[in-house]
């Protein structure tokens, strides 16, 4: 896959992740709240992939580069945070 390809696609499947993320933040009474968290977590893993590839993109290292970079780090600890948190909700169930 060339740079350009692999660049449109990363932006592409953060755009889906964002927006996965997106509804599974807003409180839909009719979505479980398992649901939701899932939602949640695979928007936030889709987005670190899409930043993770826009930068992999990048071949010099530039201001875009790191941005990309960094809200991937940013996703990633989302991710953990979210993740510790539906562990100690089902530990005290």
């Amino acid at each position: 896959m060339d740079n350009h390809t692999k660049d449109i696609f990363g932006s592409f499947i953060q755009a889906v992740g964002t927006i996965e993320s997106a509804i599974g933040s807003t409180p839909i009474e009719a979505l479980s709240k398992r649901l939701l968290n899932n939602l949640t977590v695979k928007g936030n893993v889709l987005q670190a992939v899409g930043c993770g590839l826009s930068a992999d993109a990048q071949e010099t290292i530039s201001f875009e580069k790191i941005g990309d970079e960094v809200q991937s780090i940013g996703n990633v600890t989302v991710i953990i945070g979210l993740l510790l948190k539906l562990k100690n909700q089902q530990n005290k169930n």
